[in-house]
């Protein structure tokens, strides 16, 4: 599964250390979860106003060297748009049973996060409000959730993951980290599809220093439905600065290119505040300017429990 860096440092602590026990006393149950609030500016599709983005909900067990781990949906609107008709129900986003067999090794299978990219999939785990590569002309550069199997192993001065959808024509992803030097990461990822050409790789890196975190990634899709001319390049870099202990900026540069059928370059720049109202909620404001389309405004809440 895919490891998220800590972006705003205080707000994920809460996020992944905020669980509360249910059960009894030592039971190994906790619950936790998120619920999101946007206001994002009209860009001629109709969200010009105030709407629930999502809301999830987070159980995981434990005992002894065996978790599950159920991330729930509750609701997830689909669209982007106030109101919008494609609004998701509930639905099961992760489902994954792991067995750590050691502090190095463990085993993993169900439903779980693709290894691939730097930016996090979630809300409460994002340095801004929008993604870097917002065209998509082949599919998108990340991918999301399946099922599958991993095997994960680590040690203090790197990592390694493989994950298989164990189809007839398997699916894999290959995931190597390098952490042997203090505050700097970096991962490369590759995946190819069962009985096609194409494949998705992504590379990046960051760098604590201090207060400033510093971040950059190339990311490649090949051959989008096995044809040899469809691929799309994407790439950014980016600084989150912490400025006072709730507040902080995040800058970023990202470009996409896609070239083949469809031949598009764009070119995006953001800037976005964030600031922690208390421990659990956060205020996020974002400004970003996207090459040959309306400039982006949003404002967003996010509370975790």
């Amino acid at each position: 599964m895919k490891n998220k860096l800590t972006c705003l440092a205080s707000f994920l602590a809460v996020f992944n250390l905020n669980a509360i026990e249910i059960g009894p006393t030592g039971s190994g149950v906790e619950l936790s979860g998120f619920a999101v609030l946007d206001h994002t500016s009209s860009d001629g599709a109709g969200n010009g106003a105030f709407m629930s983005s999502e809301v999830e909900v987070d159980l995981d067990w434990s005992s002894g060297p065996v978790a599950f781990s159920l991330d729930i949906d509750v609701y997830k609107n689909g669209t982007g748009l106030v109101n919008g008709t494609d609004d998701n129900g509930t639905s099961i986003e992760e489902a994954v049973i792991t067995y750590t067999v050691s502090d190095n090794l463990s085993f993993s299978a169900g439903k779980m996060l693709s290894y691939l990219g730097f930016e996090a999939y979630d809300a409460p785990n994002m340095y801004q409000i929008s993604t870097a590569y917002d065209q998509s002309s082949y599919g998108p550069l990340y991918d999301g959730y399946a099922d599958g199997v991993s095997v994960d192993y680590s040690t203090d001065m790197f990592s390694i993951g493989v994950w298989a959808d164990l189809a007839e024509k398997s699916s894999f992803e290959y995931a190597l980290a390098f952490t042997g030097v203090e505050n700097l990461t970096a991962k490369y990822i590759f995946a190819d599809y069962g009985g096609s050409s194409e494949s998705k790789q992504t590379l990046w890196a960051s760098y604590q220093l201090g207060k400033l975190l510093l971040g950059g990634e190339l990311a490649t899709h090949s051959n989008y439905l096995g044809s040899a001319a469809d691929d799309e390049d994407g790439w950014l870099i980016m600084g989150n600065y912490s400025i006072t202990d709730p507040l902080s900026l995040t800058l970023r540069y990202s470009n996409v290119e896609s070239k083949g059928a469809t031949v598009a370059d764009t070119n995006k720049l953001t800037v976005s505040p964030t600031y922690m109202i208390t421990d659990d909620l956060a205020f996020l404001a974002e400004y970003s300017d996207i090459e040959g389309q309306d400039d982006f405004l949003g404002l967003e809440l996010i509370y975790t429990f």
